[in-house]
């Protein structure tokens, strides 16, 4: 058995190694560095014991591996729009324009269940394990949300 690494000590070691597997595999710089962070959490909470040098770089490589696999997956049952594509699209469509500016202006945890919902395509039972809140809250804040989406464009306002 070898001792254990810290994490500043592994990061040093395999850093660039499993950034450069993190890059080849999802093409996104910002997923690579997440996911090389969700690897050297993943160490720190399982803790693994290693016989020599190179079960540690195999055991590094192959969490790395499966955790972009995790992510692919995920991004391929939720597909999502990145929102400077959502402002260049709707920048266009003054009503769009408006609804996109009203909503980034909503308080978070109504913009946060209205995004999720409507551009991320989650179901209320996703995204109440998401942000760990029960599903009827989730579907009272859709409720709330669309209704201040509606009152801030005016629409069904009695005169």
């Amino acid at each position: 058995m070898i001792e254990q690494s810290s994490i500043d000590e592994i990061f040093q070691k395999y850093g660039k190694m499993l950034y450069k597997i993190c890059i080849v595999m999802l093409k996104k710089t910002y997923d690579a560095e997440d996911t090389v962070q969700d690897v050297l959490i993943k160490y720190m909470t399982k803790n693994p014991l290693f016989e020599t040098y190179e079960h540690e770089k195999a055991w590094l490589i192959r969490v790395t591996m499966n955790l972009c696999k995790d992510k692919l997956r995920f991004y391929k049952q939720h597909p999502y729009i990145v929102i400077e594509t959502i402002k260049t699209t709707y920048s266009e469509d003054s009503t769009d324009r408006q609804i996109f500016d009203i909503l980034l202006e909503l308080s978070p945890k109504y913009k946060a269940v209205l995004l999720l919902y409507y551009v991320e395509g989650y179901k209320c039972s996703e995204i109440s394990k998401i942000l760990k809140i029960t599903e009827s809250t989730v579907k009272k804040r859709l409720e709330r949300g669309r209704k201040l989406l509606k009152e801030n464009l005016g629409v069904n306002k009695r005169g």
